[in-house]
């Protein structure tokens, strides 16, 4: 399994994980609109997507948006979107993606902040090293 960061030449398999996450969370299938999200999202860069594939088949993503605390006095990546393909769970992908993203976080100093709690399922086991502060769930970076 690779994961990398995402380019346009990632757009259809990303519209069909980002259709299919949206529909997961009980949101209708909206590929027209799904196209025009991850498209704007590549083209403006304003933020990051890491894709996992395996023989050119995608897995899942990861999706951090850099931003700003005024609560922590810090930079963040905000992450709400992590995915992976429902034939491919219980294989580590998530974990692997957010790994993936951890190592992005240390390694320019940031920190790595999800909005709301996980709920129980294969990602709470790879968040680990969790502080609760102002509502915001912060992983494995140091305050």
């Amino acid at each position: 399994m690779q994961i990398r960061l995402a380019s346009e030449l990632d757009l259809n398999v990303l519209v069909t994980l980002f259709d299919d996450y949206r529909q997961s969370l009980g949101f209708n299938a909206e590929p027209q609109k799904c196209r025009h999200f991850v498209t704007s999202r590549l083209a403006e860069n304003d933020s990051m997507i890491f894709v996992a594939l395996e023989d050119e088949q995608a897995l899942g993503f990861v999706q951090l948006y850099p931003s700003y605390s005024s609560l922590l006095l810090k930079s963040v990546w905000y992450f709400d979107d992590v995915f992976v393909a429902e034939e491919f769970r219980g294989k580590g992908i998530a974990t692997a993606l957010l790994d993936k993203a951890k190592t992005l976080a240390l390694g320019t100093e940031v920190l790595f902040v999800k909005r709301t709690q996980v709920n129980k399922n294969e990602l709470s086991s790879s968040l680990t090293n969790m502080t609760e502060v102002e509502g915001m769930y912060l992983y494995h970076s140091e305050l």
